[in-house]
């Protein structure tokens, strides 16, 4: 990604982090979707990205983790630095700056303090066309508060007595009536019972992750049990015994099972719960947002109470402040995710945007994965795949199958545009793409004569998303205009602005609404040509990217530009950009003329048929009824099947199973369809192997049945997945019979 030259982003360490403990830590640039951008190390206490700013906006994320080999970065993800005991910083930057004070221990030995990591996310569930979306939420306040509660005086050996006397006697009243009405008669399957009272309450109360009311059924389905158990009678007996000291000592040592119950009556919460707020701390980009509290001088576990402002008309208004005790996070295990779901309908989603390169027009991929950097461009380039050579022009390694996946079905090709692209003194405004058939299905060039371009989405309307607040947050399409007399080859489409606000007819639709907090773009990649490959012949293509704009006769001229202002995606970051290399530029006088890309498209299906088993020495079939009658268990059964595609872009797998399965026949070939595997050989297109009847019965007397399975997988992507409606699969079935 290209942008103005500014100072580098750097991660500094307080000085209570000496050299020895970040020699061997690392600063990781993550991605929204997860992926490591960079990996730098800390000296004397700052590490210093390359990066540039633009990649730490948005949802990326910023890690500190120990440093990882060298022969398996490529491998490492952010779960993989989470694992580790990675720590996902806070990105309040200070210019360039992020200035981190502390950090958890799981990175490394803990300083003399104990310092608790209090952490979470902040997010809200958005209705879009119907469909709820769970969204973060960003630039929110966050007041973390630390909850005590007054069973007993919190400086020891200092003791004041704060729950008066009635408080005492009337929650054991009630804990007592509450517990004859939860009895086991309520819940009477044949029956409904006597009215259950407080219950019909109990049920509507949504307690914390962290409830410890029958504690292990909690943690696991996150809600408060349908039929709550009574107490233990220890419990009860404790906590009804009449003595107010010991009812008192009761609540105390029992608070962790009956503080649900004290949901019930928020009179009592004034007498009981107090909280001090430690911080006020920002959500950033992800929502997520933390703290660090010092536990040294804590007299007990730490009680965590979070509530939460959104800057709303011009001043800040608490969106977020549910009940204390039933929304505290009792003994907080330190670094866990406090997760925080907003419902305050004047909540809008989060404004924080990732931009792009402003002065470029980038093709991200085909589909979310087909970067160019993953499309093989040398036409003459041949792969050696299990023996035999395979010619791989513009196919794919994306799928895992050793760049040589095809293209098929629709092709979307991603890409985003920059401001300064449209308004660039080459007076930029229109662009388009063409595709050119250069070479047929079994890879036979063209002659230049005889290739025609294409055009793409010359009779239909290209158009980009974007997401606009009405009664509910919507989905709305912006076509980019042609020009009026753009017809044949003086066809192309309009550069939308990246800023949104820079398009008077979206705003002219929506008035009122406000850019960047009504109206934003749904993403900064949109797809700026599309085609249904299937109206397609196979073949390998020529896809050319042009930019250019219109004269006063209304003729698309192509307009030469800086070869970096055409961009690609780094091979191991699509959301990243970088200078595309010779191959995908089209050159004239040190300008670029366009971008091109080779891609082979096949949409031909796999061939998939499992032939009758043959007894070798008679010749006999399996057949319709599956039964092959044999003399001597040294005779042989002959297997085979055709597993193909017309130009061998698949990949199979074969197998045979006896009986229920319990003993492995050991048979179970899988490989690519042009070659030799797993004792089967390739010949006149069907593979082929023998196996004795002694072999094949391994264990059972006289007789056993078989099933074959057969199933051809293509190998071919539309840049999203594997296009798994070209596979083709057989089964059958045989019998060995000595009588």
């Amino acid at each position: 990604m290209k942008e103005t030259k500014s100072d580098p982003i750097t991660v500094h360490l307080k000085t209570e982090h000496g050299d020895t403990k970040t020699k061997n830590l690392h600063a990781f640039l993550v991605d929204e979707g997860g992926r490591v951008h960079e990996s730098v190390p800390f000296k004397e206490n700052v590490a210093t990205f390359k990066s540039a700013k633009s990649k730490f906006e948005g949802h990326s994320k910023v890690y500190i983790a120990h440093g990882i080999p060298k022969d398996t970065a490529g491998k490492v993800n952010e779960l993989t630095l989470i694992k580790i005991g990675g720590y996902n910083a806070v990105k309040n930057f200070i210019g360039s700056k992020l200035v981190i004070s502390k950090l958890p221990i799981g990175v490394f030995n803990p300083p003399f303090f104990n310092n608790c990591l209090i952490t979470g996310h902040v997010s809200k569930n958005f209705v879009i066309d119907g469909k709820s979306v769970s969204l973060p939420l960003c630039d929110l306040r966050v007041h973390i508060c630390e909850v005590e509660t007054e069973f007993v005086w919190p400086y020891i050996p200092i003791y004041y007595q704060r729950i008066p006397d009635w408080v005492i006697q009337e929650i054991s009243q009630k804990l007592k009536d509450l517990h004859v009405a939860i009895q086991p008669p309520i819940f009477n399957p044949h029956g409904p019972g006597p009215n259950p009272g407080p219950y019909r309450q109990f049920k509507k109360i949504s307690l914390p992750l962290n409830s410890l009311v029958e504690r292990q059924s909690m943690m696991m389905s996150k809600s408060v049990p349908s039929k709550p158990a009574p107490l233990a009678t220890h419990v009860l007996q404790a906590i009804t015994t009449g003595s107010l000291n010991s009812m008192r000592q009761a609540l105390y040592n029992y608070h962790d099972i009956l503080y649900p119950y004290l949901c019930l009556w928020p009179i009592y919460w004034p007498w009981i719960y107090s909280y001090d707020e430690e911080t006020v701390v920002t959500t950033d980009c992800n929502g997520h947002f933390e703290m660090w509290e010092n536990t040294y001088t804590e007299d007990g576990p730490l009680n965590i109470y979070i509530w939460v402002e959104a800057y709303i008309g011009g001043t800040w208004v608490t969106v977020y402040k549910p009940s204390l005790p039933c929304h505290t996070w009792w003994n907080y295990a330190c670094g866990t995710d406090i997760h925080i779901n907003i419902t305050d309908p004047r909540v809008l989603p989060c404004g924080c945007t990732t931009e792009g390169p402003g002065d470029a027009f980038w093709f991200r991929s085909i589909g979310n994965i087909g970067g160019a950097l993953h499309i093989e461009q040398n036409i003459a380039n041949t792969r050696t795949i299990e023996g035999a050579p395979f010619l791989n022009a513009g196919c794919t390694d994306i799928i895992g199958y050793d760049w040589i996946s095809p293209f098929g079905s629709q092709l979307n090709l991603e890409v985003f545009a920059g401001e300064n692209v449209y308004a660039s003194g080459t007076g930029v405004t229109h662009f388009r793409w063409k595709a050119t058939r250069v070479a047929t299905e079994n890879l036979t060039s063209i002659p230049v004569g005889s290739q025609t371009p294409i055009i793409l989405n010359a009779a239909d309307k290209i158009s980009r998303e974007y997401m606009v607040h009405l009664d509910t947050f919507h989905y709305h399409s912006f076509n980019l205009d042609i020009a009026p007399s753009g017809t044949g080859d003086n066809i192309a489409f309009r550069i939308p602005n990246q800023n949104i606000s820079l398009e008077p007819t979206i705003l002219a639709a929506h008035p009122g609404k406000v850019p960047f907090t009504d109206i934003f773009w749904r993403d900064i990649f949109w797809t700026g040509g599309a085609v249904d490959s299937n109206s397609l012949a196979n073949g390998l293509y020529r896809f050319d990217l042009e930019l250019g704009k219109y004269d006063g006769s209304g003729n698309f001229v192509v307009t030469n530009v800086n070869p970096k202002t055409f961009q690609i995606s780094e091979f191991s970051n699509l959301d990243n950009s970088q200078d595309p290399t010779s191959s995908y530029l089209s050159m004239s006088g040190g300008l670029a003329k366009n971008f091109t890309m080779l891609v082979r498209i096949d949409n031909a299906h796999c061939n998939a048929d499992i032939h009758d088993a043959v007894l070798h020495e008679t010749g006999a079939l399996s057949g319709p009824c599956g039964f092959i009658k044999y003399t001597d268990v040294n005779q042989h059964i002959d297997l085979s099947f055709e597993a193909s595609h017309p130009r061998n872009f698949a990949h199979f797998s074969f197998d045979v199973i006896k009986g229920n399965n319990t003993v492995d026949t050991g048979i179970h070939p899988s490989g690519y369809v042009n070659a030799n595997v797993g004792g089967f050989t390739l010949a006149g297109g069907a593979f082929r192997n023998s196996y004795t009847v002694n072999a094949l019965l391994n264990g059972c007397v006289g007789q056993a049945a078989f099933s074959e399975n057969l199933y051809v997988r293509s190998i071919a992507t539309d840049g999203y997945q594997r296009l798994s409606g070209y596979d083709k699969s057989d089964v059958n079935a045989f019998a060995l019979s000595n009588s």
